[in-house]
């Protein structure tokens, strides 16, 4: 059996007057499945700093601030998620981006 890779993604939102990440975690329907083994540097996973659009209450613009990285090795493949903590970004800097 051909071993696979999946990548999944999940968002925390931290307020800026707050000191940690809400407990809730929400997961956005992004997901890949790739050959065990192969790099998941074309994937598309914002780094810290990157400013995302997600449904997290609505649909906004928030700024990456950390990424956390947890592997999982089964008998199947290798599971990883990829857990980001988010905060509200700046009109005017996300503005300045999708302009750039």
């Amino acid at each position: 059996m051909d071993q696979k890779m999946w990548v999944s993604i999940t968002y925390q939102y931290k307020s800026t007057d707050s000191q940690r990440p809400v407990d809730a975690v929400q997961e956005e329907e992004l997901s890949f499945e790739a050959p065990y083994g192969e790099s998941i540097a074309a994937l598309p996973i914002p780094a810290v700093g990157d400013s995302v659009i997600l449904t997290l209450d609505g649909r906004n613009a928030y700024k990456v601030l950390t990424r956390h990285f947890t592997y999982l090795r089964s008998d199947m493949g290798l599971s990883l998620n990829i857990n980001m903590v988010v905060t509200d970004i700046d009109e005017d800097e996300y503005l300045a981006r999708i302009k750039q």
